[in-house]
């Protein structure tokens, strides 16, 4: 049985909470390290649509929000 698609929203290199995730230490220092990137999970669990990085979290927002009333969409913030 499936679940509801939903949106995950994260800062790229960190995780949720604003802490440097170990895992993704390998991206400081890139051009897009610390930018928020959004991505769209069907009900099956796997990924169907990702965005570019946004500089801040208000523009990335913006789109998620535009995008989501589209369709029947959560938003969640999760670990990049």
């Amino acid at each position: 049985m499936g679940g509801k698609p939903h949106f995950e929203v994260y800062r790229e290199g960190m995780s949720a909470g604003g802490q440097r995730s170990l895992s993704n230490a390998f991206l400081a220092g890139s051009l897009t390290d610390g930018q928020w990137r959004w991505r769209l999970i069907g009900g099956n669990g796997e990924p169907m649509a990702y965005g570019e990085s946004c500089l801040d979290k208000e523009s990335m927002m913006r789109t998620i929000t535009i995008i989501a009333n589209l369709g029947d969409a959560e938003i969640r913030e999760v670990s990049g």
